[in-house]
């Protein structure tokens, strides 16, 4: 009996050595058989792990606590994510200065046009534009632009639809006969808003911008929404409507959404006359801002056939038809 009790206590000594050998994170400095052996095993298993990466030893500190506080824990990334975010945030810093160098560079140009007694500039100047201010209350036609399609984008396409955004923007701005712009059903706190964010003082374009849905901010017998799907032929722009376009970019996914929107919404819909001026080979999907500049160069006075020959990129093959075809289909489209 004294041999086995003294057996005991020699084992407890050993324990209380490795203890003292490995770091213990217990606060009490008296280390009973049970605690220290747990300790023990938990120091090896750290000690065992390679020495490479610190987030992947955060990570298994993690793993290993039974209780871990939700506030610690992290989002584990993929190393493309990871070279995503670094590319994004080098982006961010390395804007401004890309736009001073921008502005450094064409006022050198126009430094030196005016010494060669060359044109300044061929349109408005920025404060001329600045200081001009759609009508919305004398205005002929109105268009909207529907963002409603968040849930439908991913994150690329998403950043496509906002390009697209500003060009529009930046084509009204410039035309002789700007349109009254809105931007509804934007998303709050969505992947389109965010998009819009990155461009500084979006606010502050000559745009109604609203998370509301168009229905609900115009009068359903003024709406005309544009889709390819349409039997309706648009020969003419109506005073006192409001044509929507879609904000979708999908690549021709969700074909036929937008001509379901029109039908559900109860409200006239129609397709642009393509067929009717242009021969056409290739499939007739626009972009958004092909489609606002078409009615933008129509409100202003130009043919249809000489509009769409102009907008649609020369990779389409589209020629015009000739003139007797353009009458004998307008014939057949209105009888």
């Amino acid at each position: 009996m004294e041999h086995i009790s003294h057996h005991d206590n020699t084992s407890n000594e050993e324990i209380s050595l490795k203890c003292d050998t490995f770091p213990v994170l217990a606060e009490s400095t008296s280390c009973s058989v049970k605690s220290s052996t747990l300790s023990v095993s938990k120091e090896v298993r750290e000690h065992d792990i390679p020495q490479t990466d610190k987030e992947e030893r955060d990570t298994v500190k993690l793993v290993e606590n039974d209780s871990p506080n939700p506030s610690q824990l992290s989002v584990e990334l993929s190393k493309r994510q990871r070279k995503k975010l670094l590319k994004l945030e080098n982006w961010e810093k390395k804007k401004k200065e890309k736009r001073q160098k921008e502005k450094e560079k064409m006022k050198a140009k126009r430094l030196e046009a005016i010494e060669q007694g060359l044109p300044v500039r061929n349109g408005p100047s920025r404060k001329e534009l600045k200081r001009r201010k759609i009508s919305y209350a004398d205005a002929a036609i109105e268009i909207v632009i529907d963002l409603s399609f968040d849930q439908m984008m991913i994150d690329k396409d998403v950043a496509k639809c906002v390009k697209q955004l500003l060009r529009i923007y930046t084509l009204n701005r410039r035309s002789e006969r700007p349109i009254p712009l809105h931007f509804v059903g934007i998303e709050k706190d969505g992947a389109v808003e965010r998009h819009l964010a990155r461009n500084d003082g979006y606010r502050h374009w000559d745009v109604r911008f609203s998370n509301e849905h168009f229905m609900q901010l115009f009068k359903p017998s003024s709406l005309v929404y544009l889709t390819s799907e349409s039997d309706n032929v648009l020969d003419q722009l109506e005073p006192g409507c409001v044509y929507v376009i879609g904000g979708l970019v999908d690549h021709n996914q969700h074909k036929g959404h937008c001509y379901q929107l029109a039908q559900q919404n109860g409200i006239r819909h129609a397709r642009l006359p393509l067929a009717e001026h242009l021969v056409i080979k290739t499939r007739t999907i626009l972009t958004i801002n092909q489609v606002f500049e078409i009615l933008l160069n129509v409100h202003m006075g130009k043919e249809w056939q000489q509009t769409l020959l102009q907008v649609l990129p020369a990779r389409k093959g589209v020629i015009p038809k000739p003139v007797e075809a353009t009458h004998s289909d307008q014939t057949i489209g209105k009888t």
